[in-house]
């Protein structure tokens, strides 16, 4: 009754200790930084357009090696961050 007089739906939350709108229950967060990825820079290539800008096939290519490095990172500090059993889906 109130969500059709006023519009909206009422939301309260409520975290840690009961505390509405408080601190939030804790959550483990695990950062793994890779290798750095080579890239020429602009200009360097013989592959970039003519107005200056950078082609698609490049794009695609370092786009290709991220993909493969960030899979690689995953399989390699999954078992020691709690995701063992998981595979990695990039969509």
């Amino acid at each position: 009754r109130i969500s059709r007089a006023v519009g909206v739906v009422p939301l309260v939350f409520w975290g840690r200790f009961g505390i509405p709108f408080g601190i939030p229950y804790p959550k483990r967060i695990v950062v793994v930084i890779g290798e750095a990825i080579d890239v020429e820079s602009e200009g360097s290539g013989d592959d970039d357009d003519d107005d200056g800008g950078v082609s698609e096939e490049r794009v695609d290519r370092v786009h290709k090696v991220f993909l493969r490095e960030l899979e690689a990172l995953f399989e390699r500090h999954k078992v020691e961050a709690g995701y063992g059993g998981r595979k990695l889906r990039i969509v």
